[in-house]
């Protein structure tokens, strides 16, 4: 079971998409509690999208069929997969709370079936919670580029020599080739603007007036597009870990490597001083870092992992190292450790990390997650230009973060190749007229840095901020009553903290 670390943007060079749309008018409904309800339906039972619901492991499974392009209704549909808890509460209901983990491609139902147990009980009683597979990701029409992915990682992605720039360069070709062979017809419909009107569905198939919504990560920009297609629609939007599309797409690529930078940083001091570090080295565990790094850079590490052979390459080893920063403080045991046992040859861990991160089972065999990814990301970002291009960003990323600058860049080659055209077009994106949104930010956050949640914030134009002190990546709830209480307070009772608000 994969660690509840909400999945990211790791390309934010191609997330930065900005994209406008049609937005509701439906009107409030009369509270008929104390609380804040979220209303009756919008639409009769007549015209209302249906969802086709059944039990299953975890609540109820649910497929809801939507306009593959809803420029042409008519021209076809995709099937999206949803995940609902009910309310434990049905006296006190509220209405429906979505939940987006991040990505692109992450897997809502997947991440409910683990996060409920999370729920702080306000929202576990008052709210059904509802997930689901984003268009082009899991158990929704999906886009297919193949399931052995070994070979796209298998290319260094910070390339030191021209042989090591052609090989990304074939893997990254090889990749857009499979996809639009696997998905061709599919892949110009996968955007996240899409994905913010099948939000829109869902929520009057789920029969709300308006929608309470709690998106982290790449879920945080669903959420902003949502606010700016939708904003007579926001009941209450909680954006945490948020993505801040007024950057420019190369800037935010880099500003997001040097949050990673920070975090090793912190983990290196963190070690340094704490005897039972079991990379501590000395002392100097930012040295034996570098040292590792360049031997497996030179050599890489060949390892058994579950009865299989692996070979760990600087690729997977960036990988590696990134997914447990995501958990900040807590997860730092299990980075030192498995360091150190790749210092001494073993390098299972770090592969498992990998495996993780990337979602690789055992026999080489990868789940639609990063196919969605990239395919997602590909689409939504603003044009990246040619190879040439990405060389150049490249070498700027490895000046200001040297240890994922380079590599952070690398992972997007494939769009360089990509057989659809995008459709981003980037800058910030306001809510005119949106009931407040909590936007919130984490100040050792690595993926998104803290400063872009103060930046979405001012844009939406009705953004609270909301700032946590602390390690990781993304922060409710964090067992802090500050920060949780008030997500909780304006979840239920609409009552939004003052913009700025401090926890932690």
């Amino acid at each position: 079971m994969r660690r509840w670390w909400p999945v990211v943007v790791v390309i934010a060079l191609i997330a930065a998409a900005c994209s406008g749309g049609g937005s509701g008018h439906a009107r409030p409904a009369p509270s008929p509690s104390t609380r804040a309800a979220t209303g009756a339906p919008a639409t009769t039972t007549d015209t209302r999208p249906v969802v086709a619901w059944h039990e299953c492991d975890g609540g109820e499974c649910g497929t809801l069929a939507a306009p593959l392009d809803y420029a042409h209704p008519g021209a076809g549909q995709v099937t999206l997969a949803l995940l609902r808890v009910k309310a434990r509460d049905p006296s006190q209901r509220i209405g429906s709370l979505l939940l987006n983990p991040g990505g692109p491609g992450g897997s809502g139902v997947d991440f409910l079936r683990e996060f409920v147990a999370r729920v702080p009980s306000e929202l576990r009683d008052r709210f059904d919670l509802v997930a689901w597979d984003p268009r082009g990701a899991g158990a929704s029409t999906a886009v297919q580029c193949g399931t052995d992915l070994d070979y796209l990682f298998a290319a260094d992605t910070a390339p030191q020599t021209p042989a090591q720039e052609q090989g990304l360069e074939a893997a990254s070709q090889r990749f857009a080739n499979a996809c639009a062979q696997g998905s061709g017809a599919l892949l110009p419909y996968i955007s996240s603007d899409a994905t913010a009107h099948d939000m829109d569905r869902i929520r009057e198939a789920l029969g709300d007036r308006k929608l309470t919504y709690l998106g982290y990560s790449y879920g945080t920009y669903l959420g902003t597009l949502y606010a700016h297609d939708f904003p007579a629609n926001v009941r209450a939007l909680v954006l945490d870990g948020a993505i801040d599309p007024a950057v420019p797409p190369g800037e935010s690529t880099i500003e997001q490597a040097q949050g990673f930078e920070l975090a090793l940083e912190d983990f290196f001091t963190w070690c340094a001083g704490t005897s039972s570090c079991a990379f501590r080295s000395g002392g100097d565990p930012a040295a034996a870092y570098d040292a590792l790094a360049r031997s497996i850079d030179a050599r890489p590490i060949v390892s058994r992992v579950d009865g299989e052979r692996r070979v760990l390459g600087p690729t997977q080893f960036d990988l590696a190292v990134s997914t447990p920063l995501y958990g900040g403080r807590p997860a730092w045991p299990i980075l030192a450790d498995a360091l150190a046992h790749a210092r001494d040859g073993d390098a299972s861990d770090l592969l498992r990390l990998f495996d993780e991160q990337v979602d690789r089972n055992t026999g080489g065999t990868y789940s639609n997650q990063y196919p969605a990814f990239l395919a997602i990301s590909c689409l939504d970002g603003p044009s990246i230009g040619d190879v040439a291009t990405l060389r150049a960003l490249e070498h700027t990323a490895a000046e200001r973060a040297p240890h994922f600058g380079e590599a952070n860049v690398g992972l997007g080659m494939p769009c360089a190749f990509w057989p659809v055209p995008s459709v981003g077009r980037p800058g910030a994106i306001s809510a005119p007229g949106a009931a407040p949104i909590v936007v919130i930010g984490t100040t050792g956050d690595p993926a998104t840095p803290v400063e872009w949640a103060r930046g979405l914030a001012s844009e939406l134009g009705s953004g609270r901020l909301l700032v946590y002190r602390g390690e990781g990546h993304t922060a409710f709830p964090a067992g802090n009553a500050c920060l949780d209480g008030a997500v909780i307070d304006y979840l239920v009772d609409l009552r939004a903290p003052v913009n700025g608000t401090t926890c932690g």
